[in-house]
């Protein structure tokens, strides 16, 4: 217990590095998943359009499929690494951020 805290204390750097990094991949992750939502939302509005105006859809549909297995892969990343920045946090952090 006494050894983590000295570790902290003499390689700081290095823990915040590892937050910081966390903090921008889910920013970059965040952003990226709103782009896609509103991608996919949109591709499906096309292709519903499409549909009901006779054409095959076949080809963007399974663009589509595609889009929406990136944009999962996408939220479970995002789902890690919250887990990650919320386990590094600590009780006392966590509880400040609550109320």
């Amino acid at each position: 217990m006494q050894n983590s805290a000295f570790l902290r204390v003499i390689r700081p750097t290095k823990e915040i590095a590892v937050t910081s990094d966390n903090d921008d991949e889910l920013a970059v992750l965040t952003r990226e998943i709103a782009d896609k939502v509103t991608y996919v939302q949109s591709q499906t509005i096309l292709i519903e359009v499409l549909k009901r105006d006779g054409h095959d859809v076949s080809d963007y549909e399974r663009g589509l499929a595609k889009e929406r297995s990136r944009l999962a892969t996408r939220i479970a990343r995002q789902f890690r690494l919250l887990e990650i920045v919320s386990t590094n946090e600590g009780p006392e952090t966590a509880a400040s951020t609550q109320g």
